[in-house]
């Protein structure tokens, strides 16, 4: 007899990798995976390093080819749209009108990039940087680009900023907000990424947002705040959304975000009611923030690739309830590395938390050990618990963020950061690491806060 029927729709970091951890642990499942996109199982957070010449192919990003599926058991096809999900009949149907019908169905359909809504974004030159089509679309037309412009002072679009600026080209950066990274840095924080950026000669405007993209079949400039830019090519970058065209129209509840209503097992909802068979993971589903117990988006592969594990348990017949994410995260601009976990001020006011912070300089080796780079950390804390922080260098941020990352998600406050033994070396670090120096001082004016009051 066989196994059980699983269709997943989507094949990115949530899907196939819940679907590959399936077909090792239950080989009788009938497992059938779709996707849109001609290639599966390819690392997207690494486009913008092949943009810039420091991954030498795209291929390179493919981490599995189709012989690996079928080695699996897996029932993988590609370039398929699934246009319709029937929850009643248990029935997904591809484009083509084809039937497939499912016992378990996992809806892993991703996330989609904004589209700001000004005149021109169709044009010939207006790219989105998502897929590993888009990347290669990129590289192509970047071959002959001499005006860039990005729309969007995000992690995407600011990773592959370099990649144009050593090509030659000449960029310019639109951010409408007020400072760059809004969602992940405070000001001052944001400042120093826009001042590596505008050292490497790239031109930063902030605060002020595009009035159209011009030109008749292809880009010729963006209009912003009455200035008319040339541009050949335009990065679009400016956020990306729950992909959830399919879960809304097959009657599937959504939630404030946008996304994707699932439990801690990942089952959606359907007016209210959860359903057993139907399940929603990756960039679609809303999950709870750990410091606002309030539905959050994380669209990071890291974050995907653990939520695969649960959707994996629970269709093993093994429920692991999914705790509330915190969602460290790293982005790496050329030389310059700009770590954050929890919360920065922006989301404290919206959370209604008084945050206190302190913030810092320090070097990432011994003073007088040659190479060291200097670190800026910022820490932000309720009074009693970190809840908080923001690292930028050229070395040394991601292990320091994980170390924050860990001391967040136990509760524990800037005096046990500061207390917390750390190892030293002068090739690798100074005496006192500038984390610890930071906790410090901030659980210095916890206590005098704590005395005031």
């Amino acid at each position: 007899m066989s196994g059980p029927r699983i269709v997943f729709v989507g094949a990115g970091g949530a899907g196939l990798t819940a679907a590959f951890t399936l077909a090792r642990k239950a080989p009788d499942a009938q497992i059938t995976v779709f996707s849109k996109d001609p290639v599966v199982a390819y690392s997207q957070c690494g486009m913008p390093f092949v943009l810039d010449r420091k991954i030498l192919d795209f291929n390179k990003l493919v981490i599995y080819q189709p012989p690996v599926f079928k080695d699996l058991g897996l029932d993988v096809r590609t370039s398929v749209t699934i246009t319709g999900i029937d929850l009643d009949d248990k029935v997904v149907t591809t484009e083509k009108g084809q039937h497939v019908e499912y016992d378990k169905l996992v809806i892993a359909t991703g996330s989609k990039p904004f589209i700001p809504p000004v005149p021109g974004v169709r044009l010939e030159g207006v790219h989105t940087l998502l897929t590993l089509e888009d990347g290669k679309a990129l590289y192509e037309r970047l071959k002959d680009a001499l005006n860039v412009v990005i729309i969007g002072g995000g992690p995407i679009g600011l990773e592959t900023a370099p990649a144009f600026l050593d090509a030659g080209a000449k960029l310019t950066i639109i951010e409408r907000v007020p400072q760059l990274m809004p969602s992940a840095l405070d000001p001052e924080m944001a400042a120093i990424v826009q001042a590596h950026l505008e050292k490497k000669g790239a031109r930063v405007i902030t605060g002020k947002g595009v009035d159209s993209i011009n030109g008749q079949t292809s880009v010729g400039s963006v209009t912003c705040a009455g200035e008319v830019i040339p541009a050949d090519l335009v990065l679009l970058s400016a956020g990306i959304r729950p992909n959830t065209d399919l879960a809304k129209q097959a009657g599937i509840d959504l939630g404030v975000t946008g996304g994707i209503v699932v439990d801690e097992y990942f089952r959606v909802r359907r007016n209210g009611k959860v359903l057993d068979d139907v399940l929603a993971a990756g960039d679609c589903a809303e999950v709870t923030g750990l410091l606002t117990s309030k539905p959050v988006i994380y669209a990071v592969g890291s974050v995907a690739n653990r939520q695969a594990k649960h959707v994996a348990d629970y269709l093993l017949g093994k429920k692991t309830p999914y705790p509330p994410v915190l969602c460290p995260a790293v982005c790496v601009i050329g030389d310059l590395h700009v770590g954050n976990v929890g919360l920065n001020t922006h989301w404290c006011e919206q959370a209604g938390i008084k945050p206190l912070t302190f913030s810092a300089k320090g070097a990432t080796r011994a003073r007088y050990f040659p190479g060291g780079k200097t670190v800026d950390i910022k820490l932000l804390s309720d009074g009693d618990r970190l809840i908080g922080g923001q690292i930028i260098g050229e070395e040394g941020v991601g292990g320091r963020i994980n170390v924050l990352s860990l001391a967040i998600g136990k509760s524990m406050s800037p005096a046990d950061l500061a207390g917390a033994e750390t190892c030293y070396a002068p090739p690798v670090s100074p005496l006192i690491d500038p984390l610890t120096y930071t906790a410090e001082m901030l659980a210095l004016k916890c206590a005098r806060a704590k005395k005031s009051h």
